[in-house]
Protein backbone atom coordinates (compact mmCIF):
# COMPACT_ATOMS: atom_id res chain seq x y z
CA UNK A 1 0.00 0.00 0.00
CA UNK A 2 1.39 3.42 -0.93
CA UNK A 3 1.89 6.21 1.58
CA UNK A 4 -1.04 8.00 -0.06
CA UNK A 5 -3.31 5.00 0.36
CA UNK A 6 -2.14 4.72 4.00
CA UNK A 7 -3.11 8.35 4.44
CA UNK A 8 -6.57 7.74 2.98
CA UNK A 9 -7.06 4.63 5.14
CA UNK A 10 -5.98 6.63 8.21
CA UNK A 11 -8.60 9.27 7.45
CA UNK A 12 -11.28 6.62 6.88
CA UNK A 13 -10.44 5.13 10.30
CA UNK A 14 -10.81 8.58 11.88
CA UNK A 15 -14.19 8.99 10.21
CA UNK A 16 -15.28 5.59 11.50
CA UNK A 17 -13.89 5.82 15.04
CA UNK A 18 -13.96 9.54 15.81
CA UNK A 19 -17.08 10.70 13.98
CA UNK A 20 -18.17 12.58 17.09
CA UNK A 21 -15.29 15.04 16.49
CA UNK A 22 -16.75 16.02 13.13
CA UNK A 23 -19.27 18.85 13.16
CA UNK A 24 -22.41 18.96 11.03
CA UNK A 25 -20.83 21.58 8.76
CA UNK A 26 -17.68 19.46 8.42
CA UNK A 27 -19.84 16.51 7.28
CA UNK A 28 -21.41 18.79 4.66
CA UNK A 29 -17.93 19.91 3.57
CA UNK A 30 -16.65 16.32 3.42
CA UNK A 31 -19.58 15.20 1.33
CA UNK A 32 -18.94 18.02 -1.15
CA UNK A 33 -15.19 17.40 -1.07
CA UNK A 34 -15.47 13.70 -1.96
CA UNK A 35 -17.86 14.39 -4.83
CA UNK A 36 -15.20 16.58 -6.47
CA UNK A 37 -12.26 14.15 -6.07
CA UNK A 38 -10.42 12.38 -8.84
CA UNK A 39 -9.28 8.76 -8.58
CA UNK A 40 -5.65 9.73 -7.88
CA UNK A 41 -4.57 8.59 -4.39
CA UNK A 42 -1.87 11.25 -4.13
CA UNK A 43 -4.36 14.02 -4.91
CA UNK A 44 -6.96 12.59 -2.52
CA UNK A 45 -4.36 12.39 0.26
CA UNK A 46 -3.28 16.01 -0.28
CA UNK A 47 -6.87 17.26 -0.33
CA UNK A 48 -7.62 15.40 2.92
CA UNK A 49 -4.58 16.92 4.62
CA UNK A 50 -5.43 20.39 3.33
CA UNK A 51 -9.00 19.99 4.61
CA UNK A 52 -7.75 18.88 8.03
CA UNK A 53 -5.41 21.86 8.35
CA UNK A 54 -8.08 24.32 7.28
CA UNK A 55 -10.39 25.95 9.83
CA UNK A 56 -8.61 24.67 12.96
CA UNK A 57 -9.75 21.04 12.89
CA UNK A 58 -7.13 20.29 15.55
CA UNK A 59 -8.85 17.34 17.26
CA UNK A 60 -9.59 15.61 13.97
CA UNK A 61 -6.04 16.31 12.74
CA UNK A 62 -4.54 14.85 15.93
CA UNK A 63 -6.67 11.71 15.60
CA UNK A 64 -5.62 11.45 11.93
CA UNK A 65 -1.93 11.84 12.73
CA UNK A 66 -2.14 8.93 15.21
CA UNK A 67 -3.71 6.59 12.64
CA UNK A 68 -0.83 5.91 10.20
CA UNK A 69 1.19 4.25 12.97
CA UNK A 70 -1.73 1.94 13.69
CA UNK A 71 -2.20 1.11 10.00
CA UNK A 72 1.48 0.44 9.37
CA UNK A 73 1.89 -1.71 12.49
CA UNK A 74 -1.24 -3.73 11.75
CA UNK A 75 -0.74 -4.18 8.03
CA UNK A 76 1.81 -6.97 7.98
CA UNK A 77 0.30 -9.86 6.11
CA UNK A 78 1.34 -13.43 6.75
CA UNK A 79 -0.28 -15.47 4.03
CA UNK A 80 0.11 -18.66 6.09
CA UNK A 81 -1.91 -17.29 9.01
CA UNK A 82 -4.25 -14.57 7.80
CA UNK A 83 -5.17 -12.58 4.75
CA UNK A 84 -5.09 -9.04 6.07
CA UNK A 85 -5.02 -6.72 9.05
CA UNK A 86 -7.09 -8.12 11.90
CA UNK A 87 -7.40 -11.49 10.15
CA UNK A 88 -9.79 -9.94 7.64
CA UNK A 89 -10.57 -11.26 4.23
CA UNK A 90 -10.92 -9.01 1.25
CA UNK A 91 -14.51 -8.06 0.41
CA UNK A 92 -13.50 -8.10 -3.24
CA UNK A 93 -14.16 -11.34 -5.06
CA UNK A 94 -11.21 -12.98 -6.84
CA UNK A 95 -10.45 -11.51 -10.27
CA UNK A 96 -12.68 -8.49 -9.59
CA UNK A 97 -11.46 -4.90 -9.32
CA UNK A 98 -11.18 -3.45 -5.83
CA UNK A 99 -12.99 -0.29 -4.86
CA UNK A 100 -11.03 2.84 -5.62
CA UNK A 101 -9.72 5.04 -2.82
CA UNK A 102 -12.35 7.61 -3.76
CA UNK A 103 -15.13 5.01 -3.44
CA UNK A 104 -13.80 3.81 -0.09
CA UNK A 105 -13.71 7.37 1.24
CA UNK A 106 -17.14 8.19 -0.16
CA UNK A 107 -18.65 5.04 1.40
CA UNK A 108 -17.05 5.79 4.79
CA UNK A 109 -18.42 9.33 4.76
CA UNK A 110 -21.91 8.18 3.81
CA UNK A 111 -21.87 5.34 6.34
CA UNK A 112 -20.76 7.51 9.27
CA UNK A 113 -22.29 10.90 8.46
CA UNK A 114 -25.38 12.01 10.36
CA UNK A 115 -26.48 13.68 7.11
CA UNK A 116 -27.16 10.26 5.60
CA UNK A 117 -28.03 8.29 8.73
CA UNK A 118 -30.46 10.54 10.56
CA UNK A 119 -33.98 9.19 10.92
CA UNK A 120 -36.61 10.92 8.83
CA UNK A 121 -38.37 13.75 10.66
CA UNK A 122 -41.58 12.77 12.38
CA UNK A 123 -44.63 14.24 10.78
CA UNK A 124 -47.26 15.92 12.91
CA UNK A 125 -50.79 14.47 12.55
Amino acid sequence: MSIYQNSIQAFIQVIESESNLISHQDWVDLNQLVSDLSEDAEEISKIIEDWLELNSRNQILQAYERQPEVIISSSSIDSDKNLGPGNTKSPTKPNQPSQSDKELLDNAIKKNSPLFNSPPPKQQP
